[in-house]
């Protein structure tokens, strides 16, 4: 079982970020499980560079570089330049071992030495204002045969004769639209084409199919539900080195209740404060995510309800290393997802895995993924999240019971069983 001689071209419009996302991180995994299939996978990228030169250590140096062009005008001459081409020809992007590599999740060493990088300065932007104003998809041509062109998110890109595949993770702006700034026009029309020229679509959740059946005309057998991986890194936690680990934090061992997430109104963080708020404990709440869109509605009752000094009872870390966050995890005495909605929810997995218990919501794909390995609570009703925190902490048997349930549950999101999926999808393209 393989893919060997297949070349697949992904997109790099999450995984070239700097902070972490949900979708970035699928990415990864999906690159990962492509070469473990053997696959030769290479990445199409959009950073910006003044100019190619003819020194490759500069140029890649300038690839690294991560300031981008903030020149509408610049903006406006691609979408002109794009619409007139009707195509972008992308430049390959040497990658060696001198340059450090500021990001370990973007495989570069991957690249280094199997793989290619192709980039073209803001295409992926300039695709979608191309696609948002005239409603027209952007061709790049790359000097590589490509059979398959994977996009982890809708992209109104054509690479040379490849056949697309797209995943679609969620349709949180169509579900929950208060939620999010999307043009809900644009998202529409962008998931209504991805379907259509896409070979098949690939979805993280049968809860994410069945919202895509239920809002575009598709047939189901076009959709194949791969779910995410999630990669094990429980070995790189040392329970003894735990408590040592969190006086950086100036927290204790099972001593805080944890969230960790976006700053943003589909995470539900309002709600989650007010429930803290009833909890007879002394216990912190550690809210672990950047500030998203309207954060200050979210949190900006932090000082009304508990005064100036309110860091005593909720501790806001706006970014955490990777490394770091592990044991965040590890050490928090449960940790609490009261989203009101994901296409998948890779955090409640994340906690599982590093033997923490979980309370999360009972909508969308949440219990799909969580199984039998988390207490349901209604995201709606603060009062229900306060007495799902309760439970736990009046029961140590039921904390104990979710522990051993969540190490089990997240067997069966493994790599290999993710690898397996997708080669049984991809099969059904080549």
């Amino acid at each position: 079982m393989d893919l060997q001689g297949i070349n697949v071209l992904v997109d790099g419009y999450n995984l070239e970020m700097i902070q972490g996302t949900g979708i970035k991180t699928y990415g990864f995994t999906l690159v990962k499980a492509l070469i473990a299939l053997e696959a030769n996978v290479d990445l199409l990228c959009s950073r910006y560079t003044n100019s190619y030169n003819s020194d490759l250590l500069l140029n890649e140096a300038l690839f690294f570089d991560i300031q981008k062009s903030n020149s509408s005008n610049l903006e406006i001459k691609s979408i002109i330049s794009a619409a007139i081409q009707g195509f972008y020809q992308a430049k390959e992007v040497q990658v060696s071992d001198f340059v450090i590599k500021r990001d370990a999740d973007y495989i570069f060493e991957y690249l280094a030495s199997s793989g290619k990088i192709f980039n073209i300065s803001n295409c992926y932007r300039t695709a979608n204002n191309l696609y948002k104003h005239f409603h027209l998809q952007t061709r790049v041509n790359i000097k590589k045969k490509i059979d398959i062109w994977h996009v982890t998110y809708p992209i109104p890109i054509k690479v040379n004769a490849a056949r697309k595949i797209t995943t679609i993770h969620d349709l949180i702006p169509l579900k929950l639209p208060y939620t999010t700034l999307d043009d809900k026009k644009c998202f529409f029309n962008l998931i209504k084409d991805a379907i259509k020229n896409s070979e098949i679509i690939l979805t993280v959740s049968e809860s994410t199919k069945n919202d895509i059946l239920h809002c575009f005309d598709v047939n189901p057998d076009k959709i194949y539900v791969t779910y995410q991986p999630i990669i094990d890194n429980s070995h790189l936690v040392e329970n003894h080195t735990t408590e040592t680990k969190l006086k950086k934090y100036k927290l204790k061992n099972k001593q805080y209740i944890l969230f960790v997430g976006t700053i943003e109104p589909k995470k539900n963080i309002g709600r989650l404060i007010d429930a803290y708020s009833g909890l007879d404990t002394d216990m912190q709440l550690v809210i672990v995510g950047k500030k998203g869109w309207l954060w200050e509605d979210e949190i900006g009752k932090l000082e009304a309800v508990f005064g100036k000094d309110f860091s005593r009872e909720i501790k806001l870390l706006e970014y955490v290393e990777k490394k770091d966050l592990l044991y965040l995890y590890n050490g928090a005495f449960c940790f609490v997802f009261p989203s009101l909605y994901e296409g998948f929810g890779l955090p409640p997995l994340e906690a599982m895995s590093l033997g923490c218990p979980v309370v999360t919501s009972n909508v969308a794909s949440l219990p799909e993924v969580c199984g039998n390995a988390a207490l349901y609570v209604d995201p709606f009703d603060s009062d229900e999240i306060r007495l799902g925190i309760e439970k736990l902490i009046n029961n140590p048997q039921i904390q104990n019971q979710l522990i051993e349930a969540g190490k089990e549950r997240v067997k069966l999101f493994s790599m290999e069983n993710y690898a397996n999926k997708l080669y049984e999808a991809y099969t059904k393209v080549i």
